[in-house]
């Protein structure tokens, strides 16, 4: 017989691969994100990075409150160009007896250039005064240069901070905005899922670890000096038939869609706007031709629209409107050529014509400032989608034109393309109070104490204390934009500048002394009403060190300190104040205490180093100049002192 032995068990060749390939996999997949780990342990130990939520813990403010982040934007832009919302103060739980409302939006929807008479601040106005013995408190999240892909993480905050009303007034910065194919930042129009996934990255330690690493690397190459408002937009024409235009148009309504979701799963009732633009009067910023147009047919259209121009000019607007359509036939998509058209259909009473050509104007604008039909279309249907009765449309647009000579929105509402002057500021205000009416509960309706009425338009400027200086000082901002690109670039440029600057010497007279005391008494008169405003003592702050009354000065910036203590620039200021009385030693200590609070604050770093420079400390000056360039590399005197100072030209 012969004996068997049995074999040595050997593993198949199949089963020895599988296992060294998931030997592989897991060694490429478990260590690198084992190490990712590691770092982003090691570098939040070390206190690396900065928080990207919206509302913040200050070690200033009282306990259980929440203060404005003025790091937030810093994943959507780079640091120093990066925009901040005013300062906020609210407890994390609201308040018995409050009347929470969140503000969403941009630049218009913040107030620039005054934030101080912005819609949300008239609002409360109105509301406060009309139902006596409730506290409203009107929260702005709004700031300039942001978007949708901003304001949707604010709102997943907000949705945990008990508000019972949201307010929506979002939309003009798609393009230009972050993500935007206008946008001079970062990547242009890429799919939704890569946007949110890179805002997930940056929330990481590890990934601002490498964002601020491609920031230095941009400005070594000298390629980056810091904001420089709508002029950086000037290299981004996006045309309308662009195909990233859909995108941007589809990343809008699935952000608003979201935020609205968010609104009312939060329990919130809410009012959504559409968009309103200076059609009117605010011609197209940049305009082109459409991209296949041959030389003959460039060459004829330019003869024939010059023709029109001409005709225009002799004031033949019959003979101008015929060339102006003979040109549109070779190429219509010139921006220009339809705000042309819309002018003289209004100047021959042809409102619906004229209507339709400024519109396509705004649209066609390649600087797309202003949002364009198809947004408002969009929030327009975000309503009619929803169908609830929490959610209201305000047609703001509609609203406006109805109000407008000729049914076209202009100057009367609007400073330049899409900010609010005061009129447009309480216009905007009153309509979205009327729909808020329609809102409350029965618990606050019944405590009206002027029926159905609302203040009015002066009632509210005096609440605010709306004054001759603020009224000065908002058309001064708004002439030193005009000096800028794009807004030298538009048809009708200097005699714009010529009549605004006709505007700012009628005002003159009214902003010396006299005029100046007048404001500072309306000032003084609406603390009365509201004693914990803010703003009101701020504003009468800067209204008394115009008249050189420094101690009343520093006694309000105090005030503005206790009702804001993380808030940074009342102690600038006061810093400045006392600077200029020779007092060096307490203004340096204002200055340090800016610091303590806002430790990115460069203002504060640049008046410190003056003070340095004074004191011939040149490495203590030497260091704020640096710190103050970093902060902001816009700051030409601290580079002019720091150059000085290293004996550079």
């Amino acid at each position: 017989m012969t004996l068997r032995w049995p074999k040595p068990h050997r593993p198949e060749p199949g089963a020895a691969r599988r296992r060294e390939r998931w030997f592989w996999i897991l060694t490429a997949t478990v260590l690198p994100a084992l190490a990712l780990a590691v770092l982003e342990l090691g570098l939040r130990l070390a206190g690396y990075g900065y928080s990207t939520h919206f509302f913040v813990n200050h070690p200033s403010a009282p306990p259980g409150s929440l203060v404005e982040n003025q790091r937030f934007s810093w994943r959507f832009f780079e640091r120093t160009a990066a925009r901040y919302p005013r300062p906020l103060l609210l407890s994390k739980q609201n308040p018995p007896g409050t009347y929470r409302i969140f503000v969403f939006g941009e630049s218009a929807a913040q107030g620039d250039p005054d934030p101080v008479f912005s819609f949300a601040r008239i609002l409360q106005a109105l509301l406060s005064e009309r139902y006596s013995g409730v506290r409203f408190e009107v929260i702005n999240v709004a700031f300039t240069a942001i978007n949708s892909h901003a304001l949707l993480p604010i709102a997943r905050e907000c949705a945990a901070l008990q508000g019972d009303l949201w307010l929506v007034y979002m939309g003009h910065n798609e393009v230009v905005g972050p993500f935007g194919a206008g946008s001079p930042f970062g990547r242009k129009s890429p799919p939704l899922p890569v946007i949110r996934a890179s805002l997930a990255l940056k929330a990481t330690r590890t990934g601002q670890l490498l964002a601020h690493a491609g920031e230095k690397l941009l400005s070594m190459r000298g390629s980056r000096t810091g904001w420089a408002g709508m002029t950086m937009m000037l290299g981004h024409q996006v045309r309308q038939d662009d195909p990233r235009m859909n995108q941007i148009h589809d990343h809008f309504q699935k952000n608003l869609d979201d935020l609205l979701r968010l609104g009312r799963e939060s329990g919130a009732k809410i009012v959504l706007s559409t968009l309103v633009a200076n059609l009117r009067d605010c011609p197209p910023f940049t305009s082109l031709h459409r991209p296949d147009l041959k030389e003959t047919e460039r060459a004829a259209w330019e003869q024939t629209f010059q023709a029109g121009v001409a005709s225009e000019t002799a004031g033949r607007l019959d003979e101008a409107l015929g060339k102006y359509e003979e040109a549109a036939r070779i190429d219509d998509t010139f921006a220009e050529l339809h705000f042309r058209s819309g002018r003289c259909m209004l100047s021959l009473g042809k409102l619906t014509e004229a209507r339709a050509h400024f519109q396509k104007a705004r649209d066609l604008d390649t600087l797309r400032f202003r949002a364009d039909e198809r947004l408002n279309e969009i929030i327009r249907d975000a309503v009619t989608r929803v169908s609830t009765p929490d959610l209201r449309l305000l047609d703001a647009e509609a609203e406006f034109s109805r109000q407008s000579p000729g049914g076209i929105p202009g100057n009367e509402w609007l400073y330049e393309h899409v900010h609010f002057n005061f009129e447009g500021n309480y216009l905007l205000a009153r309509l979205f109070a009327d729909q808020i009416a329609l809102l409350l509960p029965a618990s606050i309706t019944n405590r009206t104490g002027r029926g159905n009425s609302w203040m009015s338009e002066s009632e509210a400027a005096q609440r605010l204390a709306w004054n001759d200086y603020s009224r000065y000082w908002a058309k001064q901002h708004i002439r030193q934009r005009l000096l800028q690109p794009p807004f030298t670039a538009q048809l009708g440029h200097d005699d714009r500048l010529r009549r605004w600057e006709e505007d700012l010497i009628k005002l003159q007279p009214r902003i010396k002394s006299t005029g100046l005391n007048r404001a500072a008494s309306l000032c003084r008169a609406a603390i009365t009403q509201a004693e914990d405003d803010w703003v009101l003592h701020d504003l009468l702050a800067f209204l008394l060190a115009n008249l050189g009354d420094c101690e009343g000065a520093l006694a309000q910036w105090r005030r503005v300190s206790e009702l804001v203590p993380h808030f940074a620039t009342p102690y600038c200021e006061a810093g400045k104040t006392l600077a200029e009385r020779k007092e060096t030693d307490k203004a340096a200590a204002m200055f340090a205490r800016a610091l303590e609070v806002n430790p990115d604050y460069a203002e504060a770093h640049f008046n410190l180093g003056l003070i340095c420079l004074k004191q011939d400390r040149r490495s203590e000056a030497i260091r704020h100049f640096r710190e103050a360039l970093r902060l902001d590399p816009s700051n030409d005197p601290a580079r002019l002192n720091l150059q000085k100072l290293l004996g550079g030209n």
